[in-house]
Parts: C-alpha cells; sequence; structure tokens
C-alpha cells in the first residue's frame, strides 16, 4: 500500500499516525505531494485533489482521511477503532469535533493567505474561530473521555491541536483549558506524533 500525504495537511498526519498506531509502517509506503501543484496523474488517484490518499494492492484507491483511517484500522494489527457501544460514538463525536477544528482552521488560513487587507472577511475569521473555540471548550469539558487506550478519537483530536499549534501560534488555545492541555502534552509526546511532526 502506498499512502500518498503532505507533511503540513492535518489530515493527512491523522493517517500517518493511524498507520504507526495500528502497525501497518513496515507495511506502508509514503509519498509526500505538494497537493496545490496538481502533480500529474494524482486526481486519478484522489479526483478531489487533496490529501490524504491511500493506494491499495487490491482496490481502488481511497482518499479522505476518515475513509483512509478506517480502512487502516481494518488491516492493522492493533485496533483504534472502538467496535460498538458507547465508545463508539465518543470516538466518533471526538473525530467530528477535531474534523470541526481542522476544517474552520484550514478556511481561516485561506482566508489570510489569498486577502490582505480590507479584502479579509473578519466576520468569515470570526465565525472560524467561534468554531474552534466551542468545539475546543467541548472538549475541554469532555477531557475525561481521552483517557485510557489510544482511539482514533484521541488522534484525531491531537492531529488537530498539533495544527492549531503549528499555524496559530500566536493563538492561545490552551488558555483555560487545564485538562485539554495535560492530556495534549502526553500524547504529544507518543512516537507517532513526533514521528509525522511538520517541524521536525
Amino acid at each position: 500500500m502506498k499512502l500518498i500525504h503532505s507533511a503540513a495537511s492535518p489530515y493527512a498526519r491523522k493517517a500517518r499516525v493511524t498507520a504507526i498506531e495500528t502497525g501497518l509502517s513496515d507495511k506502508l509506503e509514503i509519498e509526500g505531494i505538494v497537493p496545490w501543484e496538481d502533480p500529474d496523474g494524482y486526481r486519478d488517484v484522489n479526483p478531489v485533489g487533496k490529501v490524504p490518499a491511500l493506494v491499495r494492492d487490491d482496490g481502488p484507491p481511497l482518499y479522505q482521511s476518515n475513509l483512509v483511517c478506517e480502512y487502516l484500522d481494518s488491516q492493522g494489527t492493533t485496533k483504534i477503532y472502538p467496535v460498538a457501544g458507547p465508545d463508539r460514538w465518543t470516538a466518533l463525536r471526538q473525530i467530528a469535533a477535531a474534523d470541526g477544528i481542522l476544517d474552520a482552521s484550514v478556511v481561516e488560513r485561506m482566508e489570510g493567505m489569498f486577502h490582505e487587507g480590507d479584502a479579509v472577511s473578519t466576520k468569515l475569521i470570526d465565525r472560524q474561530e467561534l468554531s474552534v473555540n466551542m468545539a475546543l471548550d467541548q472538549l475541554e469539558a469532555e477531557a475525561a473521555d481521552l483517557s485510557g487506550p489510544v482511539t482514533i478519537g484521541q488522534v484525531a483530536v491531537a492531529c488537530a491541536l498539533a495544527y492549531r499549534d503549528f499555524r496559530f501560534a500566536d493563538v492561545d488555545w490552551r488558555a483555560d483549558r487545564p485538562n485539554l492541555t495535560a492530556w495534549f502534552a502526553e500524547f504529544a509526546q507518543r512516537p507517532s506524533m513526533i514521528e509525522t511532526d511538520p517541524e521536525a
């Protein structure tokens, strides 16, 4: 299998961390690309043109981070997707919050990259920040649910928080969120997070 990624993409990082946590590192070829450059042939793999994408040995390519992560989990020796019951819904809810943080953060970053001065929509930026902060507040209130064996929910949350540190270092998401801060400080030391750090 081949995982196509960009080191700076938090969505691709989620897939890479999943691959490591599920024990697939030795069975996975990693290829880095710059999606914005539309590499030749990449849209044949992923028509949307984003990362990650997974080229399989026995089926059509998979794309979109949650689909890629779930497939990797199905192939790995260590499972990080709870199979059923409350633990599964907790993990999936954590993914939803984390993806909401990422989606809003990417919109905010794109707005800042492609517009300057008065062309920047402060209303759009403010709305994204509200979404980020509300999701962070929910994760802080439910930080106890992030404890225990590694789940895909934890991976998603960690990648979202790491992206905030990476692209929005001047915005202190840790303020008034001691439980989430403490959890992330520990999770960020996992080998899977260290190995996939875009600044490493």
